[in-house]
């Protein structure tokens, strides 16, 4: 009888073990996902704001993909989380903005060219979070054949009016 308890003790507390590890495992994969949103939003500010001022490169496609990211990065913030998500931005930004400074303005070549790899590095690691389109689907959006139901429904839509 004694030992029939003992093991309903130990089976308990292994399945509180168990299902404990469970939790810890799949609440990481989150805040790896919300530390690497955020840092990634801060650096596409930085770089947004270095196109402004240093590039003739249009920054749509950088404020488009950081755009996306914000909204995931406001699907994973909490209340309780917003400064620390905000102060992270910030540190974010700063640091990807002091890269494209050294990039830019040092006066030592191999600093400068160790920056700007390091900058890429750091943004082709943002690419990664976001699916791309295909070049087939970018093709089709980018067409201007008009199908034949787009006449119909704006007709549709000046009948309505």
């Amino acid at each position: 009888m004694l030992h029939a308890q003992i093991m309903g003790v130990l089976k308990t507390f292994g399945y509180a073990t168990c299902l404990t590890c469970l939790a810890a495992t799949a609440a990481k994969p989150e805040e790896d996902l919300l530390r690497r949103v955020t840092d990634c939003v801060g650096r596409l500010s930085a770089q947004i704001e270095h196109h402004w001022l240093l590039s003739d490169q249009p920054t749509e496609p950088i404020e488009m993909q950081r755009a996306h990211l914000i909204d995931i990065l406001d699907a994973l913030m909490t209340p309780d989380t917003a400064t620390k998500i905000l102060s992270k931005r910030i540190d974010a930004k700063m640091a990807h903005a002091t890269l494209l400074t050294q990039a830019a303005f040092s006066e030592n070549d191999r600093r400068a060219a160790w920056a700007e790899k390091r900058a890429k590095q750091e943004l082709s690691q943002c690419g990664t979070i976001l699916l791309q389109p295909t070049p087939e689907s970018v093709a089709i959006a980018d067409s201007s054949h008009i199908s034949e139901i787009e006449p119909v429904n704006r007709e549709a839509w000046q009948a309505s009016q």
